[in-house]
């Protein structure tokens, strides 16, 4: 029973308790909101508050355009000096303050950026959605045990509240996604399934949860995929580092070749030429001494005939004489042909090298090295090789293309879903792509059409235009589609059809994309139905149309 009472007395001394001063009310007064405070604390708020504001009550943030008249609460009065009488009776602590220490402040509302509490001058704690007011520790008390909403102090107002009735965020609408406060349940959501913010919280950690293991592996999946790609492009730049290298050998060895076999046909050219030259000019000294004889006999004949006296001509015709016999045994000297200097082999060498040279660079600038592998088509190899499990982006999907919960699967209903306007969105066209979007390498997907009757299903430029009629799949440059209409399989590009004749009624397609030879080949119960070849000029995204209400078309989660 005392603790009972005690109790009783708790609650009671928590009625009577000023709520900015946090003790017993000192000449309790109230005002016209119905809320009672010290007459010191709430003179001292409202002084201390900015002169525009006017007079606002700490508590519930009332405005008083005029300042209240202020009257004393008689009953309050009388009930808190009962108290201190009985204050030893239960061992309770009252203290009776003199209000020495109070020190309130009037701060910023919604959206405020400072962070004291707006009663008191302490750091806040907490701000409270529905009064728009921060809050400290202590004055926090009193929002708590009335369930109000609290979130930290940064976080602003307007945030939580709903944009069109600027009303509190309580609600949440299942069908378009949105947030909604009490007033939107009487607008277009009349008919929609609403619940509480709180719930839809629950139900979406839930989601998120049951979600969380796949993300995870999928995660893991991607995570040793791209562990395989970083190792291939390393493996490719020492291969390629490897290749220059060795190219560079050859070079330097081809390089070192054709020197040294210059080299040696010049020191070859040289030896010859010196050695003909040293022929030469031996015979050229004899001829110059054979030039020099005669220029000395006919020197001395000039000068007989000049001489016209008998006696000394006579005199010197013996000495004469002699030396012209001399010159006539002078005969000219045979020559013996020295041979030409012929390197026209050697160049023959040298010129078929260039030649051969030359032939390797035409190769090479004719096109690049075609690349030695060679994919095998088999579907389970691509499943397991380059597989992909695309998703709906439901940003994109016509209002009437309605996306399951996991992204895949795309289902035309008669009414029309309300997506928010998004400028990917098809707007004539009954048709969705993927948030997948491939530029570059090998990607491979299945699609299940299950029961669907009439359907198109194939990829699109991501820069394909999503308004107006000429966003249907297959029926612009930008886009390829297998199509099943009235039984009949056709594939389409850019307006142009090819019939396909394809045994049975499959369910299920396959669809293996080579970004690099720009080929996307279909297949069908594990044959090839048709080969798509063009150049894909920018990213590509896998695509679906359906054609009539209730058809579905799934993309298949595939597990490597």
């Amino acid at each position: 029973m005392a603790s009972s009472s005690s109790s009783d007395i708790g609650v009671i001394l928590n009625e009577l308790t000023c709520p900015v001063c946090f003790d017993l009310y000192k000449e309790p007064v109230g005002l016209p909101c119905g809320h009672s405070f010290c007459r010191v604390c709430i003179e001292k708020s409202w002084e201390n508050g900015e002169e525009d504001t006017g007079c606002v009550c700490p508590n519930c943030r009332e405005v008083f355009p005029q300042k209240p008249k202020l009257k004393k609460n008689v009953i309050i009065a009388n009930l808190v000096e009962n108290m201190k009488l009985k204050r030893g009776k239960f061992g309770l602590e009252v203290r009776d303050t003199e209000h020495s220490d109070v020190n309130v402040k009037e701060g910023m509302k919604s959206g405020g950026i400072e962070s004291f509490c707006e009663v008191c001058n302490r750091e806040a704690a907490k701000r409270c959605v529905p009064c728009e007011i921060l809050c400290c520790a202590k004055h926090l008390k009193p929002h708590k045990q009335k369930g109000h909403k609290l979130v930290d102090p940064g976080v602003k107002i307007e945030e939580l509240r709903c944009i069109e009735h600027r009303k509190p965020i309580q609600l949440y609408c299942k069908d378009d996604g949105s947030l909604m406060c009490i007033t939107c349940t009487g607008g277009q959501h009349r008919e929609h399934d609403v619940v509480a913010l709180e719930i839809a919280h629950a139900e979406l950690k839930g989601v998120l949860a049951a979600k969380y293991p796949h993300v995870s592996q999928s995660m893991e999946s991607v995570a040793s995929q791209l562990r395989h790609v970083q190792e291939e492009e390393a493996q490719t730049e020492n291969s390629s580092r490897n290749a220059e290298d060795s190219l560079e050998e050859k070079r330097r060895l081809v390089c070192q070749l054709v020197n040294e076999s210059v080299d040696l046909m010049k020191s070859e050219i040289n030896k010859r030429k010196m050695e003909k030259l040293s022929l030469l000019g031996k015979q050229r000294e004899k001829l110059e001494q054979q030039m020099e004889d005669l220029r000395q006999g006919k020197s001395t004949m000039d000068t007989a005939f000049q001489d016209l006296e008998a006696i000394s001509f006579l005199q010197g015709s013996k000495d004469l004489l002699k030396r012209l016999e001399t010159m006539s045994d002078f005969k000219s000297m045979k020559r013996t042909p020295l041979p030409v200097l012929d390197f026209s082999k050697e160049e023959k060498n040298l010129d078929e090298l260039i030649t051969l040279n030359k032939n390797f660079l035409e190769k090479i600038h004719k096109g690049p090295v075609e690349h030695p592998e060679q994919v095998d088509l088999d579907q389970n190899n691509l499943r397991r090789l380059y597989g992909r499990s695309p998703r709906l982006d439901p940003n994109s999907a016509h209002r009437r293309i309605k996306i399951s919960g996991d992204l895949r699967t795309a289902t035309l209903t008669r009414t029309e879903n309300q997506y928010p306007e998004h400028p990917d969105r098809f707007d004539v066209r009954a048709q969705v792509v993927s948030c997948d979007c491939f530029s570059s390498g090998r990607h491979y997907w299945e699609v299940d059409v299950g029961s669907s009757s009439s359907w198109g299903i194939g990829i699109c430029l991501n820069s394909m235009g999503r308004k107006g009629a000429e966003s249907w799949l297959g029926e612009n440059p930008e886009s390829w589609r297998l199509w099943k209409h009235c039984d009949k399989l056709s594939a389409h590009h850019n307006k142009q059809r090819t019939s396909l004749s394809v045994p049975g009624d499959h369910e299920r397609f396959g669809f293996f994309l080579d970004c690099e030879a720009g080929e996307l080949t279909c297949f069908g119960d594990s044959r090839v139905l048709h080969v798509f070849r063009g150049n894909f000029m920018g990213p590509v995204k896998p695509a679906i149309g359906i054609r009539y209400d209730g058809n579905s078309v799934h993309f298949v989660h595939l597990v490597k």
